[in-house]
């Protein structure tokens, strides 16, 4: 009955153990007015076409815009009438009821079809509400969910779950960017096995133990570590393209252009934009300049004047499908003019590079990479314009002063003479004439 509803996909997924350092790194890269994540490449983020791969969830339907139910004693009748237990007063507040006391049937040989359903019906709002909707506390869900969940489970698929789980998802992440916030909601599990997929240096390591299990001394789900691979991360290293679409069963590509809708996902009082223009090379699609987001930072309040101009955008969502074709042999680069503009206005770091390096446990390296990086950059444009051997190597040592590299400064790696200490004139000529030339390359020489 889960697969009559639409949920058996989800009821499938491994809980797998939440790694909170990975979740940490990412919710420091992510940006309440695009509702992206700012990396040292361009803006990526969690899309429907996301949540539809990892989640099996629809996309298209109607959207969840809250409850029509008000008062304790309906919630208590609708309890006793779809799921056979009768909760008390004291266990609901306004909208939400006390997880524990959310109890199923248990399902015997003789029991009736209206007890596995109710049964089924309780696994599924205990689903929604602890796996896909959950909050800070981890003790309540909504009590929403079980009005949508009345009568035939099968109308169940006719809700937008994708949508409202990614938008659910979006107005945590964006709480959880306020540095006084210290827990985020949303569906953890889908932020997480999104990162596996499209950053493979986060994956796990399969491996047989030989010992007892231990993580002493390992970087692993270490917090500078994730902070410090992100900081020096290359799109190279990013999946834009993870899913096969051949392998995809029909039902989850016959979706496939609603992923790229510019639409506001609703969820409750809760109203989230999505937008795909930002990282269009998750589309196959070349990269260029985003337009400007339609709110600011100030667009995460329950505000209904906001909902209710989503519900009409949702309503016409086939008029906001940024691009219509799926084509796996599109463009993933980025163009110039986008790389000009995101290193003047995106946030490619994150760590300071002034604080002091810590001395024990993971030492970062991003800093001393972004600035060998930097150097290579610019001898290189040293090199295109012919300047001289001793400018080349005079960049190369500031480069190792930069990163504090004394052993190659003391073991004299960079033979040159200062323009104070060196010959005379006549000698540089020489040695000039004698190199072949102005037009001849000089080479740094190594010892």
């Amino acid at each position: 009955m889960l697969a009559y509803a639409g949920f058996l996909g989800v009821e499938h997924i491994a809980r797998m153990k939440v790694d909170h350092s990975l979740i940490c790194a990412l919710v420091e890269r992510w940006r309440p007015e695009t509702h992206t994540f700012h990396l040292p490449f361009g803006e990526v983020g969690i899309s429907l076409q996301d949540v539809a791969m990892i989640l099996g969830l629809p996309i298209r339907g109607m959207p969840l815009s809250g409850p029509t139910i008000k008062g304790k004693a309906q919630w208590i009748d609708l309890c006793t009438q779809s799921c056979g237990f009768t909760p008390l007063e004291t266990d609901m507040r306004t909208s939400d009821i006390t997880l524990s006391v959310v109890t199923r049937h248990p399902i015997v040989t003789d029991s009736t079809d209206e007890e596995v359903t109710e049964h089924t019906r309780t696994l599924i709002w205990q689903l929604l509400g602890g796996f896909l909707f959950p909050d800070t506390s981890g003790t309540r869900i909504r009590l929403y969910f079980l009005e949508v969940l009345q009568g035939d489970l099968a109308l169940a698929r006719r809700w937008s779950w994708g949508s409202a789980v990614l938008g659910y998802l979006y107005h945590n992440l964006c709480n959880g960017a306020k540095w006084e916030t210290k827990q985020v909601g949303g569906c953890m599990h889908l932020l997480q096995i999104w990162a596996w997929s499209r950053i493979s240096m986060f994956r796990p390591s399969v491996l047989q133990w030989i010992v007892p299990k231990s993580y002493k001394g390992s970087p692993r789900h270490c917090i500078r570590l994730y902070r410090d691979d992100l900081d020096r991360m290359s799109e190279n290293q990013f999946d834009f393209i993870p899913y096969a679409s051949e392998t995809l069963p029909p039902l989850v590509l016959n979706e496939a252009p609603l992923w790229s809708a510019r639409v506001m996902l609703i969820f409750c009082n809760m109203a989230e934009m999505h937008y795909p223009d930002r990282f269009l090379r998750q589309f196959h699609i070349r990269q260029d300049i985003p337009n400007a987001p339609l709110t600011g930072t100030d667009n995460h309040g329950n505000r209904s004047n906001i909902v209710t101009g989503a519900l009409a955008m949702w309503a016409n969502i086939q008029h906001h499908i940024y691009f219509l074709d799926y084509d796996r042999h599109m463009f993933l680069e980025a163009t110039n003019r986008y790389r000009n503009w995101y290193k003047k206005h995106g946030m490619t770091r994150v760590q300071n590079p002034s604080h002091n390096v810590p001395t024990t446990g993971y030492t970062p390296t991003a800093h001393d990479w972004g600035i060998v990086k930097q150097g290579v950059h610019e001898v290189y444009q040293l090199l295109a314009d012919r300047a001289s051997y001793e400018d080349c190597q005079k960049r190369l040592r500031q480069m190792a002063l930069d990163v504090g590299d004394e052993e190659m400064l003391h073991r004299g790696i960079f033979h040159y003479e200062d323009e104070d200490e060196g010959g005379s004139d006549e000698e540089d000529d020489a040695d000039e004439h004698e190199g072949g030339g102005e037009d001849s390359p000089s080479l740094p020489q190594f010892s």
